[in-house]
């Protein structure tokens, strides 16, 4: 964690680091990948869909094209600079599309919150939410000698739509939402209904686990290639949830 610290602190300090050091990770992105994204590999999508809610800059769409490399592949990004790259890299892909809107339990416009430390544009921690905005970079250890007076946070005006207002039929959602994960799930609750995906989600709630607990979604930490009853643990960021019809068809241990 102290190494990570300096690593922000310089971002925040060097002009053009922090474009540089990105760059070199989405070049890797499509060779390595965080470790749970392994566990897409024993669900067999084929040219099923994948939906990815919360793309950033395009990490998990390169991981689901190495563990299901034929997936349809929509993803969500509300950060307009980066929905906007990822609609220009994609372009010629008609196997991935990429919206430009958020995701809620309503229709209507947000206002997306996106923090800016010094000379580093923190566009991975945007949220829908000021304080989720901000405060991720405030906690104790995540900046080497934090200073509020070079934290500062723009605002766009994003579309807000509903998942279940797309009409998809996702074999996979994945969902990385900086703390609007509940919502988005309110709306997307016909879509999971009706075709029972597998879901990814990061560091989940207490009540986005009483969500999908109440659907009959269990918690499963994927790692050393089996799905273990649980939340995952770091350093790992998301915990899988699935039904029993998907625990018979992967490995599990526990």
């Amino acid at each position: 964690m102290r190494a990570k610290a300096l690593a922000r602190f310089l971002y925040a300090n060097i002009t053009g680091l922090a474009a540089v050091r990105f760059a070199a990770k989405d070049l890797a992105a499509v060779y390595f990948s965080k470790p749970e994204f392994k566990g897409v590999s024993h669900f067999s999508i084929g040219s099923g869909m994948i939906v990815d809610i919360g793309a950033n800059r395009g990490q998990s769409i390169r991981a689901f094209r190495r563990f299901a490399a034929a997936s349809r592949i929509v993803a969500f990004e509300p950060e307009p600079r980066s929905a906007a790259q990822l609609q220009l890299r994609y372009r010629r892909d008609s196997t991935i599309t990429i919206h430009g809107c958020a995701l809620s339990s309503s229709t209507g416009v947000l206002t997306f919150f996106v923090p800016k430390y010094g000379q580093w544009d923190c566009d991975g921690m945007s949220a829908t939410d000021y304080k989720a905005a901000a405060d991720w970079l405030r906690d104790p250890g995540r900046m080497l000698f934090f200073d509020e007076a070079k934290l500062s946070v723009g605002e766009h005006s994003v579309e807000c739509r509903k998942l279940d207002s797309f009409g998809l039929a996702p074999c996979l959602l994945k969902l990385h939402a900086q703390g609007a994960e509940f919502d988005i799930l309110k709306g997307s609750q016909t879509t999971i209904a009706q075709h029972r995906p597998a879901l990814m989600a990061a560091f989940p709630s207490p009540a986005v686990n009483a969500l999908l607990g109440s659907w009959c979604y269990r918690p499963y930490d994927y790692r050393n290639g089996y799905f273990q009853p649980g939340m995952a643990a770091q350093p790992r960021t998301f915990t899988w949830y699935l039904t029993e019809n998907h625990l018979s068809r992967v490995p599990v241990r526990g």
